[in-house]
């Protein structure tokens, strides 16, 4: 879903003066495409005793297990078939389907063993964050269900009031229960 904006989603003082003057504490990003499992959004806060504008993809905590999953699966494919690349690999069907075979082999081992495990976490790439017009990017995992505005809001005014508080429980998460 993308949204009518009356700003620069490329200039982060564009955004952070349309945020002050509607008096918003966040707005999604336009750039972004929005679905039901991540959320994009833009919102003013502090980092390193700097005000800055926060670039956040705030995603549930099961999503982020099925990354790491699928990030483990290629990488052990990866060993037993060197010429796969990742998914930018030229190659025939048949050796697609032979990966693909041997991935779903591997996430199912992983599965069964139940050791892959994930927290809730924050993520910050703030390689020019010193810039007045710069960015702080946010890559937010929770244990939730969903992500929709009832749950940005809570995160953005107990990040902003300095009372958020990640989860530090392990947690793996079954495929099925995500079908």
């Amino acid at each position: 879903m993308k949204h009518n904006t009356h700003f620069d989603a490329n200039n982060a003082l564009s955004i952070k003066k349309y945020l002050k003057e509607n008096n918003l504490r966040w707005v999604y990003n336009p750039n972004e495409e929005q679905d039901e499992e991540t959320a994009y959004f833009f919102f003013i806060g502090k980092y390193k005793d700097k005000e800055v504008l926060f670039d956040v993809a705030l995603m549930p905590l099961h999503l982020h297990y099925m990354a790491v999953l699928e990030e483990k699966a290629d990488e052990e494919a990866q060993k037993i078939f060197p010429d796969y690349k990742g998914y930018e690999s030229q190659l025939s069907e048949k050796r697609w389907e032979e990966i693909w075979e041997y991935k779903a082999e591997i996430i199912a081992e992983l599965e069964a063993e139940g050791e892959l495990k994930v927290q809730e976490f924050i993520e910050y790439d703030d390689e020019d964050y010193e810039a007045e017009d710069a960015f702080v990017l946010m890559t937010v995992a929770l244990n939730r269900d969903k992500i929709d505005k009832t749950e940005i809001e809570t995160f953005i005014k107990n990040y902003q009031e300095g009372s958020l508080q990640l989860d530090k429980n392990l947690y793996s998460f079954s495929l099925e229960e995500e079908e």
